[in-house]
């Protein structure tokens, strides 16, 4: 049986889109395609301009993303709350939770 990550070796960041690597960008681009319109087959926009003004938490572990979330200021998708969106988790990696 393999073993469990745990919060130990999971690196955890949170960058605002301007601190991003174009490496980080592509890899969570890559994720939520995958999950949101490959496997969930949820066919919309991905790229809603939300991105450039939201941070951007990520769980990597050997330099994959296994986690990821996108936190949303106040003002851009609700009035005067902040929102968190495009929560996803690594199908490749999900039994290692």
């Amino acid at each position: 049986m393999a073993e469990k990550k745990s919060d130990a070796a999971i690196k955890w960041q949170c960058k605002s889109f301007s601190e991003l690597t174009n490496e980080e960008l592509y890899k969570i681009l890559q994720l939520r395609i995958e999950v949101f319109a490959v496997e969930q087959n949820v066919i919309y926009q991905d790229c809603d301009n939300k991105d450039f003004k939201s941070y951007h938490f990520m769980g990597t572990f050997n330099h994959n993303l296994l986690a990821y979330s996108r936190i949303i200021p106040p003002g851009i998708s609700y009035t005067e709350a902040a929102s968190i969106g495009r929560v996803v988790t690594s199908p490749s990696h999900a039994d290692n939770f």
